[in-house]
């Protein structure tokens, strides 16, 4: 059993990396391109839903950087979403608050990525009593996300909904 550990420990190791390597590419879409901006329209008011959609941020920057892209992409939470990141999760029951600190860390491990800003809508934000002090380290507060999407657009970001 203890020769069979090194074998099983390496194998764990390897096997995500080729199931990576097999994963079909995306060259037609992607042809000449040395860069992919995604502005993140995210106002998904579920905790539990979000945590889903993060998955697949974090996929879609892996993928990116798997087929040669620098990602650089921008978070921004209006709607519903702005209620979920707000530092503390108190004011949530217990099993929400649970879900939200795993929502939370996360965010965190997004933003520890290179080229990832997050951004949150001061419209939102205000109807959750939420100012900058409140929400998560490194989720900058901005007037009106709206007026976000529009200029990240016009840097020749592609905007993508999440709700």
């Amino acid at each position: 059993m203890q020769s069979l550990l090194p074998i099983l420990l390496t194998l764990s190791v390897l096997l995500p990396t080729a199931t990576l390597a097999d994963r079909p590419g995306d060259n037609r879409a992607i042809a000449g391109m040395e860069t992919g901006r995604i502005m993140w329209d995210i106002t998904i008011g579920d905790p539990q839903h979000l945590i889903g959609r993060l998955a697949v941020i974090e996929q879609t920057f892996d993928d990116m950087v798997r087929q040669g892209l620098k990602p650089e992409m921008v978070l921004g939470f209006r709607g519903g979403a702005a209620g979920l990141i707000a530092a503390s999760p108190d004011h949530r029951d217990d099993r929400e608050a649970f879900v939200l600190r795993q929502v939370h860390e996360r965010l965190q491990g997004l933003l520890q990525r290179d080229s990832v800003h997050m951004e949150a809508c001061g419209l939102a934000t205000q109807r959750f009593d939420l100012a900058q002090e409140d929400l998560l380290p490194g989720i900058h507060l901005v007037g009106n996300t709206f007026l976000s999407i529009m200029g990240y657009e016009n840097q020749g970001y592609s905007t993508i909904r999440l709700d």
